[in-house]
């Protein structure tokens, strides 16, 4: 392969043998073919059988802890033997899993333009976010967000473009708080949240369904705050399987809680 292409792809050495750089572009690409053989080969059983096939996804906690039971139902009533695999990885490396055909698709919150003519975005519904904190936290009544950055604040590792707690807090013209705990496990983080007096940012809908029987309260906070857009992203000109597509319609037909919209394209 290696002749035939013109190019190193093992460094070899007396420890091992490693991939080169060329080495791991000709792997992403074989794991893509790969994945993009098997959604062949998953449609054309579906059209000649009807047969069930696989599906992938990374989503939000928000979406997973709302849409996706009752997204679940309907697509299992459609497809019962078909294989869902749900994932909760953070943006960078889902985004990877994507290009690389590891997943079909993914939900999350709408990515800026540094997202790359590699990846399409399609809206799905904008939510409503509020500040949250333990009842017992001694600054739960704050009025304002002027009021906050000086404390402990629970957020997941975001990417550079998606801080949504710095967003927040600049656009109030307020520095963004020094104390963060970035936390990528959703459960860890709200169990913190539950235990320690800190705050998040979050959606109102996880709240109320949520959190709030957990001794979670929402800040009634003077400054508004703006709406996060959550969308559902895909290879660009990829083929998604009959599963991939119908688990997507299924989400797209589940009615939307308090505190989430229809997005507009």
């Amino acid at each position: 392969l290696e002749r035939d292409l013109d190019v190193p792809l093992l460094r070899r050495s007396i420890s091992g043998v490693e991939l080169t750089e060329a080495g791991l572009a000709f792997q992403v690409r074989a794991s893509l073919l790969i994945e993009e053989m098997r959604r062949t080969r998953e449609e054309l059983q579906f059209m000649k059988e009807g047969a069930n096939g696989r599906v992938a996804v990374a989503l939000t906690s928000t979406v997973g802890l709302t849409l996706l039971p009752p997204a679940l139902e309907s697509f299992q009533r459609q497809m019962p033997r078909a294989r869902v695999s749900i994932n909760e990885d953070p943006v960078p490396l889902a985004l990877r899993k994507l290009q690389d055909g590891t997943l079909d698709f993914m939900v999350v919150n709408t990515l800026s333009g540094s997202l790359g003519s590699a990846f399409h975005q399609q809206p799905l519904f904008d939510m409503s976010l509020m500040v949250a904190a333990r009842r017992q936290h001694p600054f739960a009544t704050a009025g304002s967000i002027r009021e906050l950055n000086e404390h402990l604040w629970v957020a997941p590792g975001y990417a550079p473009d998606q801080d949504f707690v710095a967003q927040l807090f600049a656009s109030h013209g307020q520095p963004a708080p020094a104390r963060m705990l970035e936390c990528e496990s959703f459960a860890i983080a709200m169990h913190l949240l539950t235990r320690m007096d800190a705050f998040a940012l979050l959606s109102a809908a996880l709240i109320e369904q949520e959190l709030t029987r957990r001794g979670v309260v929402a800040l009634s906070l003077r400054e508004p705050i703006p709406p996060a857009r959550i969308s559902i992203v895909t290879l660009r000109n990829a083929r998604l399987t009959p599963t991939a597509q119908c688990l997507i319609a299924c989400l797209q037909a589940q009615p939307l809680p308090a505190g989430m919209r229809r997005a507009e394209a």
